[in-house]
């Protein structure tokens, strides 16, 4: 995935870099796993540096916000661990307090937000008697959803009280009520618990045993954990008449509906029918063209040898297992899931059933003006039947 930051003028790729550890630009620390990289220029960043807010209250000066500048050519002084640095660092403007990357981490496991102009950072969750505050979660949190049991690094809703609640913020803000289309002749309600205390809930897409927040249906006694709550049917193929998701693990295995064998990781899956298809069971078109890369990508059984276990999909920026099929670049680091790909040939209306299309309806559309014709001249010819059938009524003087 790209992305445009405010430290650089070119765009940024988000990628798994080599284990050599090559510095941060922005922190000067070495990047062992995620990375933002220039493919122009060379120019790196972590991860979550690149996900910095770039205006924060922190703990150790709370009198005013600090705000994220990042100057490669000139050195600061950090005002609370002394070091000489380059690259990003937080600074108040007004009593010239500067601090790194590094202490503004370390010093601080969340971030208060400074209050955005008509907005609120509270939220009262239903879940909960007390106020919930919008925070920025660091890795020094070590802090898991507890709705969707993920990792939280970034915006979340922490209760600051009781310290019991702490959610993504996007699981916080997901509605009570609602539809989904691995089940779709009834809407959910979204349980914090179990519905079925004592016993526990079983997702119906993963199969895993749900901890956190689950979707139910009352009505078929059907349940989402929220990872599969987020995933869609993105993936339209011959095979099955309604499109498949991708799973890259399910809990158990069930029988490939292609070549008969078991499955439980890197399958495609249709949820309501219970369609499962290995990914290497699916027959996809090669080599295609990716709306966000220049380059030709290349269907692989497998992930390059010299890549595996360090590309990201480009496109919803999930990892891509090194088993699975997926698109790869030769030319570049760069690979996508088969589902996530918009080719551009598919991107093209076939010009040939355009036409059919445009025929029929033209047909369709004489037909229904000659009806319409019909129906005018059969009235005008009632109504001048009706007319003769009245007497003509004398003016009486």
């Amino acid at each position: 995935m790209e992305i445009s930051h405010f430290s650089h003028q070119h765009p940024l790729t988000l990628c798994l870099t080599e284990d050599t550890g090559e510095p941060c630009n922005g922190c000067s620390r070495p990047i062992f796993d995620l990375g933002y990289v220039c493919y122009d220029c060379g120019f790196l960043l972590h991860k979550k540096c690149a996900k910095l807010p770039q205006k924060v209250h922190h703990r150790l000066h709370p009198k005013h916000p600090l705000d994220l500048f990042f100057n490669s050519s000139e050195t600061f002084k950090c005002s609370v661990c002394k070091k000489t640095g380059s690259g990003f660092a937080f600074q108040c403007h007004e009593c010239k307090y500067i601090m790194d990357v590094t202490c503004f981490l370390r010093n601080q496991p969340y971030l208060d937000l400074p209050p955005l102009e008509g907005k609120t950072r509270k939220l009262q969750h239903f879940s909960h008697n007390h106020t919930l505050t919008l925070c920025y979660l660091t890795q020094q949190s070590k802090s898991n959803c507890t709705g969707c049991e993920e990792q939280i690094l970034g915006p979340a809703y922490c209760c600051k009280e009781c310290n019991q609640l702490t959610l993504h913020k996007s699981c916080a803000q997901l509605p009570r009520q609602r539809e989904h289309p691995f089940h779709p002749s009834h809407s959910f309600t979204l349980f914090t618990k179990s519905p079925y205390l004592p016993s526990q809930t079983i997702c119906d897409a993963c199969r895993k045993i749900v901890h956190g927040f689950v979707y139910h249906c009352d009505k078929c006694s059907f349940d989402l954990d929220l990872v599969c709550a987020y995933l869609t049917p993105s993936l339209k193929h011959e095979k099955h008449d309604d499109p498949l998701t991708f799973f890259e693990e399910m809990k158990g295995q069930v029988s490939c509906n292609s070549c008969g064998k078991t499955c439980s990781n890197n399958l495609y899956r249709c949820v309501s029918c219970n369609f499962n298809v290995h990914s290497t069971c699916l027959h996809f078109p090669t080599p295609v063209k990716h709306k966000h890369h220049p380059h030709s990508l290349a269907l692989k059984d497998s992930a390059p040898k010299d890549d595996s276990s360090r590309i990201l999909c480009a496109a919803c920026e999930k990892k891509i297992s090194p088993k699975a099929q997926a698109y790869y670049c030769a030319e570049c680091s760069y690979g996508v899931h088969p589902e996530c790909v918009v080719s551009e040939d598919q991107d093209q209306p076939d010009l040939g059933k355009l036409l059919e299309d445009i025929a029929r309806v033209r047909e369709e559309l004489d037909a229904i003006a000659t009806q319409l014709k019909r129906g005018r001249e059969s009235v005008s010819i009632k109504i001048q039947h009706e007319q003769e059938r009245i007497p003509t009524i004398a003016t009486v003087t």
